[in-house]
């Protein structure tokens, strides 16, 4: 089998759906992970999660990087509730990271393994990359993103949070020209596990899963005081799983549809749109999806761990 090179860009640490997403990412055989990098706040700390999530993984070799701490014009602020690193990682434990920035890990890890890159956080990473070395926007074969909305379920926000948090950086990254690959949030909030999942996963004997499985308790409760009053969530929910599905559709899309769309990445009021333009940039999105199939999908690989 050939793997695919990938490097992941992640916000680890906040909502546990980036914890999930790596253990799926070193689950599958049909990916190589070459890095990863953290984006956003508290940057040490998130790099910190991630190390530890691939040491239980046994794959050390992964070079983890700290990288953009704020948005890039610094206008904003992003989410830190406090709760990270709660169940995943001790303030003292010994977890080598890479010396270099994430985005100059990022800029060398494209230059030389030409992976197909996944962010499932804030874009700020990579837009600050492709500002400081414009060349690697032709060494990139394909950006998948998670993020964005773009209005075909009703009931879903008009806003969402990785790509509205830096809105400067998710028009620079999208308007690049790499080709790209969007799961938006009308797709994502339709995949969640409950308590029946997180019981399934209890059972595995992994360290990895039993440490994600963790992380979930520690988020369902925040999680259902941010989500409990919609009307998309169901008071067994314990994650939503945005990021897991965005890493899942770059070599597995058996449980999506998929449709080749033209938008245009603005700024209205101050907020990220993705807006329909039949002379805007052409997209693979993430339109559908089987969710008992996914989250079936999603278990079974999690469980091989």
């Amino acid at each position: 089998m050939t793997r695919l090179p990938i490097l992941l860009d992640t916000d680890v640490g906040t909502d546990v759906d980036d914890a999930i997403a790596i253990a799926l990412a070193m689950a599958a055989p049909e990916l190589d992970l070459r890095a990863v990098t953290t984006v956003s706040g508290d940057v040490t700390l998130r790099a910190r999660i991630a190390k530890q999530l691939l040491m239980l993984g046994n794959r050390p070799d992964v070079p983890v990087a700290a990288g953009v701490r704020e948005p890039i014009l610094r206008q904003r602020s992003f989410l830190w509730l406090g709760h990270e690193g709660k169940r995943i990682v001790d303030a003292g434990a010994p977890l080598p990271l890479a010396a270099a920035h994430a985005v100059d890990l990022l800029i060398d890890t494209v230059r030389r393994d030409r992976p197909h890159v996944v962010t499932i956080g804030p874009l700020s990473n990579l837009a600050v990359a492709l500002m400081k070395e414009p060349s690697i926007t032709s060494a990139i074969p394909h950006l998948t993103v998670m993020g964005g909305v773009v209005g075909r379920t009703p009931g879903v926000p008009a806003a969402e949070y990785n790509l509205g948090s830096d809105p400067e950086a998710a028009r620079l990254v999208l308007t690049a020209g790499i080709p790209t690959t969007l799961v938006p949030l009308d797709v994502t909030l339709q995949v969640f596990f409950t308590t029946l999942e997180l019981a399934r996963l209890r059972a595995a004997p992994s360290r990895l899963v039993q440490t994600v499985c963790d992380a979930i308790e520690v988020w369902a409760p925040i999680h259902a005081e941010f989500f409990g009053g919609t009307r998309r969530f169901a008071p067994d929910t314990v994650s939503f799983l945005h990021d897991p599905l965005a890493v899942a559709v770059v070599f597995e899309r058996s449980f999506v549809m998929v449709q080749r769309l033209r938008l245009r990445p603005t700024i209205v009021d101050g907020a990220f749109r993705l807006v329909a333009d039949a002379d805007g940039s052409e997209f693979d999105v993430v339109v559908g999806v089987d969710a008992p199939q996914f989250v079936e999908f999603l278990l079974q690989r999690l469980l091989s761990v």
